[in-house]
């Protein structure tokens, strides 16, 4: 019988011979299930690279030249974090500085290296992507992605409250 605390349902079994307890914060929650996720999409794209390096690979070839601000924004990145991960991918020779819309801001885009990792890495993030979706229903898979948005938009609203 699983036993109740503040945080979770704790299972009585062994760790990883039972479901996932249900946590009852939305943080540790959402923190979860994005670990459990980045890990399968790390696992299925390799070493190389990280999935959050894909995914700003990925903005920046939708959007030459985007601002830090403006990936930041698009992609939820702390300003550390992105920074962090900018600096990398520029000393990987993943991007280079290009000219932004805000002369202020600097602006990346993708090198002929940055697009060929990028092409290198698809085929991986495309399994994982099936993956997840056929461990899913189709009803399932179009509401995660409903919730997420909205998630996202509640958590920006929430934050712009605080201040």
């Amino acid at each position: 019988m699983p036993r109740k605390t503040k945080s979770a349902t704790l299972p009585d079994k062994v760790p990883g011979t039972s479901p996932l307890p249900d946590l009852e914060c939305a943080c540790a929650g959402v923190r979860r299930a994005a670990r459990l996720v980045t890990q399968l999409y790390g696992h299925e794209m390799g070493k190389r690279i990280e999935p959050s390096q894909f995914s700003l690979l990925v903005a920046l070839e939708r959007l030459p030249g985007c601002s830090q601000t403006l990936l930041g924004r698009a992609l939820g990145f702390d300003k550390a974090t992105l920074s962090r991960n900018l600096r990398l991918m520029e000393r990987n020779g993943w991007i280079e500085l290009a000219r932004a819309e805000d002369q202020r801001e600097r602006g990346y885009r993708l090198t002929s290296s940055g697009e060929e990792l990028l092409a290198a890495t698809k085929p991986g993030w495309k399994r994982a992507q099936e993956k997840l979706r056929a461990a899913m229903t189709a009803a399932d898979w179009e509401n995660m992605s409903k919730v997420f948005g909205l998630v996202a938009r509640a958590a920006v609203q929430a934050r712009k409250k605080s201040k």
